[in-house]
């Protein structure tokens, strides 16, 4: 299958003033969801509409994210299988409409996806790419979630409210390897992380999400009705808390990450808190149920 055909429109390339690609996918690197989560939030506020979806078959390797089948009284109704879709939108009061490109990561030819973000590209203008994204981090869940970003050499005016990645040196995902791309085809990208408490980063973050769509809010000039969020971060916050309470250990551990930060104890040790964090994970899959 040629690259053009990986491609599929809707109804064609749709007609969008200046826009920005947003750029969300599921896997690596995206801890507590907070990137799928902020991606799939703004797509439902912004009212965006399916304008294209990427060819799964291409891209995705089924036996690792597995379709999901839904089954009602012996019948089986439909089979959901992994999609990368491309959503588009005008953004009421911002300078840049948006495109916003949600889905699983892909687990294969990674080059042809690289060409195919390049292709939808060119055919809707483009302004600049802004990926999202999250990772496990030494920050206790009491401190407010900060976004990190690094962007291509062409994107340096992208996203001026973050903190800069101060340095970095491993393993990528595929929206970071994309920057690398666009920046050889002159597109400005930025890569937005929000930094996840590590001993909660296996469930959905909804404090992440949400500090990730104020960035991205300020950034295109609007306010977004993020009060869903507030909500869901304020309940999370509970839970984890009262989860905290029942370990003399992890509060230990939190108020190491506090002093950290507070007062620079550089010199102290911060605990790696692996079982805690296991005991918490399982605690809020158990108040999630």
């Amino acid at each position: 299958m040629s690259d053009e055909e990986l491609l599929q429109w809707v109804a064609g390339a749709p007609a969008l003033v200046d826009p920005y690609l947003l750029l969300a996918l599921d896997g690596f690197v995206d801890a507590g969801s907070v990137g799928a989560t902020a991606g799939m939030f703004l797509r439902h506020r912004w009212r965006t509409e399916l304008a294209a979806t990427l060819d799964g078959d291409a891209f995705i390797d089924y036996r690792a994210r597995r379709p999901r089948a839904v089954i009602d009284n012996g019948v089986l109704n439909r089979v959901e299988m992994p999609a990368l879709e491309l959503f588009a939108g005008t953004v009421d009061g911002a300078d840049h409409d948006v495109l916003l490109l949600l889905g699983p990561e892909p687990d294969m030819r990674w080059g042809a996806f690289f060409r195919t973000v390049e292709q939808l590209c060119q055919a809707t203008g483009v302004a600049g790419v802004i990926t999202l994204g999250a990772y496990p981090a030494a920050m206790p869940h009491t401190r407010p979630v900060r976004i990190m970003r690094a962007v291509n050499a062409a994107g340096t005016s992208l996203i001026p409210g973050a903190e800069d990645v101060a340095g970095y040196s491993g393993p990528v995902g595929a929206a970071t390897a994309l920057q690398a791309h666009l920046n050889e085809i002159g597109v400005p990208s930025v890569g937005l992380w929000a930094e996840v408490p590590h001993y909660i980063s296996g469930s959905p973050n909804p404090a992440g999400a949400l500090a990730m769509v104020r960035v991205l809010a300020e950034a295109f000039g609007v306010i977004v009705d993020t009060t869903e969020l507030e909500a869901a971060a304020i309940l999370h916050r509970e839970q984890v808390d009262e989860a905290v309470a029942e370990h003399a250990e992890a509060a230990e551990m939190i108020a190491a990450f506090e002093r950290h930060l507070d007062e620079g104890e550089e010199h102290e040790q911060i605990p790696s808190g692996e079982d805690i964090a296991a005991e918490i994970e399982r605690f809020l899959r158990t108040q999630g149920e």
